[in-house]
């Protein structure tokens, strides 16, 4: 993770900048907590709505924070709709945190998520072509990477936002994760 600080009032803001290109699957990094296919519908079926893609990731990213000792993280409105406008900009302008030369946060700003005296904000992204862009799979390559890990699994996150678009065969991701007043 990386501390940014910005200076309007004390807003702190954390940010994690990670890139991931889809290469893995699961190992001995995810043992244990990826949650039984049976648990999260849709979480291996590439060919499922996004929607319930979505939703997949949702219940995968809550197990694995719960048997990892942390606890779940809700769903925030702010959070899905800058995860759900950063995926746009990823799909039209490039697989970067900064897509279509925006600051990594610019959407949880607009939303307002940032607006709190103090916040912690993380991003993961993702993309995989067939079965690797599953969210079971994209999962299971976020765990077995060290700074994407850290950052799904960071303790004092309590919110989350998740876009998926497909395009052209390929599935992006974009997981944001955040706190305020933490």
């Amino acid at each position: 993770m990386h501390n940014h600080s910005w200076t309007p009032g004390a807003v702190v803001g954390t940010l994690a900048i990670v890139v991931l290109t889809l290469l893995a699957t699961a190992g001995a990094a995810s043992a244990g907590i990826v949650a039984p296919r049976a648990q999260c519908a849709a979480s291996g079926n590439e060919d499922a709505a996004e929607p319930a893609q979505e939703d997949a990731m949702r219940c995968l990213i809550n197990y694995a924070r719960q048997h990892a000792g942390g606890g779940g993280v809700g769903t925030d409105n702010r959070l899905e709709r800058a995860a759900g406008r950063k995926v746009g900009d990823v799909v039209d302008c490039g697989f970067s945190h900064t897509a279509c030369g925006n600051p990594a946060d610019l959407y949880p700003r607009r939303f307002g998520y940032t607006a709190a005296r103090s916040f912690q904000f993380g991003e993961n992204l993702a993309w995989g072509k067939g079965k690797r862009g599953s969210a079971r799979n994209v999962l299971q390559a976020w765990l077995n990477s060290p700074g994407h890990r850290s950052t799904m699994l960071h303790g004092s996150f309590e919110h989350l936002g998740i876009g998926l678009r497909t395009h052209n065969g390929n599935a992006f991701w974009v997981l944001q994760l955040g706190c305020q007043g933490c």
